[in-house]
């Protein structure tokens, strides 16, 4: 009883801080919008979005880690400064603790709570990365094609990439915009690709990224090369697909070895209340504990591995 009024506790207060997060950010944008009076191009949000960097922003723009973490959201879609992503880490983490450590009772179990509640948002934000990485590769192909056949028609580069941004949809309709926003801003092609690379981790882009570059150096039809590698990437993507089908059984194994002694504990739990008192009350349980999930992370990382495979 008192273990479901602790996640029922745990579950309001989530949702409270995640919706006044939400509402927040929801009238963030309403502002945003009646502040541009009308249109506004993507040049100049793009050039005041370091103006209106906050302290906070200045500051953990300076750090590694906060540059990993932001270069990760932005790999899932998200526009979000990393002071906004430091601030939502930090309300996860201490929620998690004040919960952790009112249920527990002890410094070592809030600190504990606090770590695996500030680690929800970089799951997240992994997950997310992951979907829309696939919907990108998914389309990416009729995105060169789309380039190649408006460099056949006589149009520049610039143009073509543009003309992706409009008339495809997102993500492959945001990243090429704002390629193209960045090249009528004054800044090389050759950097602003590289962006494209550093937001979309994909060895498909990094494939087009080097084409455009090595012609713009070298010279040659760009066209009939950009026509070679759509079909590449299509027999990629369809055989990445083939063996993603093959491998899948092996994924849900891996998923299902690393969350059943957890779903069992929990179901053990509730059966019979005093079920792991004697292991709790033991002097080696932190051992026993501990080895245990490190084998379990270990035997999960390994079948894991085992499913994935690089085309």
């Amino acid at each position: 009883m008192v273990i479901g009024i602790a996640a029922l506790v745990f579950v309001v207060i989530m949702t409270v801080t995640l919706g006044g997060w939400w509402v927040w950010q929801s009238a963030e944008r309403v502002r945003r919008r009646l502040g541009q009076a009308g249109y506004e191009p993507e040049e100049t949000q793009l050039l005041k979005a370091q103006a209106t960097a906050s302290p906070l922003d200045v500051v953990a723009g300076r750090s590694s880690l906060v540059a990993q973490l932001t270069a990760l959201a932005q790999q899932a879609g998200s526009r979000q400064g990393a002071g906004d992503l430091l601030l939502l880490l930090a309300v996860f983490a201490g929620v998690g603790a004040a919960v952790g450590g009112w249920r527990t009772g002890s410094a070592g179990g809030a600190f504990l709570a606090g770590i695996v509640s500030g680690f929800l948002p970089v799951i997240y934000f992994l997950h997310k990365r992951q979907r829309r990485l696939q919907r990108f590769q998914e389309r990416f192909a009729d995105a060169v094609d789309m380039i190649s056949r408006s460099m056949r028609a006589g149009n520049a580069l610039t143009s073509s990439i543009q003309l992706v941004g409009e008339e495809m949809a997102d993500p492959i309709g945001q990243e090429f915009r704002q390629v193209s926003e960045e090249i009528r801003l004054g800044l090389d092609p050759t950097e602003a690709l590289g962006g494209l690379k550093t937001r979309v981790p994909s060895e498909d882009v990094a494939f087009f990224c080097t084409a455009v570059n090595i012609q713009r150096l070298a010279g040659g039809n760009l066209a009939e090369i950009l026509d070679r590698l759509s079909d590449v990437i299509r027999k990629r993507f369809e055989l990445l697909s083939h063996a993603r089908v093959l491998s899948s059984q092996q994924r849900y194994a891996a998923i299902f070895v690393g969350l059943s002694p957890v779903v069992f504990s929990i179901l053990f739990y509730f059966i019979s209340p005093g079920y792991f008192d004697p292991l709790i009350e033991s002097p080696s349980a932190p051992m026993l504990v501990g080895g245990g999930l490190l084998m379990q992370i270990i035997g999960f990382a390994v079948i894991w591995r085992m499913a994935r495979i690089k085309v």
